[in-house]
C-alpha cells in the first residue's frame, strides 16, 4: 500500500514541477510503457484542473481511491468463486470545483468495475438513517436477464434490470450494504459499499 502511495506522490511531484533530469526522463517513459500508471497520472492531472490551489485535498483524495481501489483489487484476485466490484471512482473524495455550489440533496456517485462491466451508483439520502439507490450497468449483453439484491444488516431488498439495465432501491438503511448481482448464466457478482 505504501509503494501505491508513494506512486502518487510521485505523480503529484511531476505535475508540479517538482521532478527534474533523470528522475522526470524515468518517470515520464514509464508513463509511455504503463497504461495503468497513465490512467492514475490523467486522473490526476483532471482533478489539478479542477482545485488548482488545494493540491493537499487532491492527494488525500487520490491516497483514499488508491487505496479502495488496491484493497479491492486484492478482494477480486482472492475471490475465485465470487467476483468482487473494485471500485475506481467515489464522487465523496473529491473536492467541488471553485464556484459550484452543492446540491439540495447530498448526492453520491460510484462507480465500480465488475468483470467486463462496470456499475454505476447514485445514492441520494432520504432520511437520517436510509438512502435511496439508483444504478445502471453498462457493458451486459443484450437481453441478459439479471437481479440485484441490496442486503443491510436490517434488511434484505431485491430487484430486476430494466431494459435499459436500469435498477433502484428505494430505500436501504446507512452502513454497510452488500449488492449481489445475479443471473442463470453468469457468475455471482458482488459490490460492497458504505453508505
Amino acid at each position: 500500500m505504501k509503494k501505491n502511495q508513494d506512486r502518487i506522490e510521485e505523480l503529484n511531484a511531476l505535475l508540479k514541477g517538482l521532478l527534474k533530469g533523470k528522475q522526470k526522463k524515468a518517470l515520464l517513459d514509464e508513463l509511455q510503457k504503463d497504461a495503468e500508471l497513465f490512467d492514475m497520472f490523467y486522473l490526476l492531472q483532471k482533478m489539478a484542473e479542477i482545485a488548482p490551489n488545494r493540491p493537499d485535498l487532491l492527494q488525500a483524495a487520490s491516497k483514499k481511491l488508491s487505496k479502495t481501489l488496491y484493497k479491492d483489487f486484492l478482494k477480486e484476485q482472492a475471490s475465485s468463486k465470487i467476483q468482487i466490484g473494485v471500485q475506481v471512482f467515489d464522487s465523496s473524495l473529491l473536492p467541488l470545483p471553485k464556484g459550484v455550489r452543492p446540491a439540495a440533496v447530498d448526492t453520491r456517485q460510484l462507480k465500480y468495475q465488475l468483470g467486463q462491466s462496470v456499475v454505476e451508483l447514485s445514492i441520494y439520502p432520504v432520511t437520517i438513517d436510509s438512502v435511496e439507490i439508483i444504478g445502471q450497468i453498462n457493458g451486459l449483453k443484450k437481453n441478459q436477464k439479471l437481479s440485484v439484491t441490496a442486503e443491510t444488516k436490517s434488511r434484505t431488498q431485491r430487484t430486476s434490470i430494466d431494459e435499459f439495465c436500469l435498477f433502484r432501491f428505494e430505500r436501504v438503511a446507512v452502513g454497510d450494504c452488500r449488492l449481489l448481482f445475479s443471473s442463470e448464466n453468469i457468475k455471482e457478482s458482488i459490490i460492497e459499499l458504505s453508505l
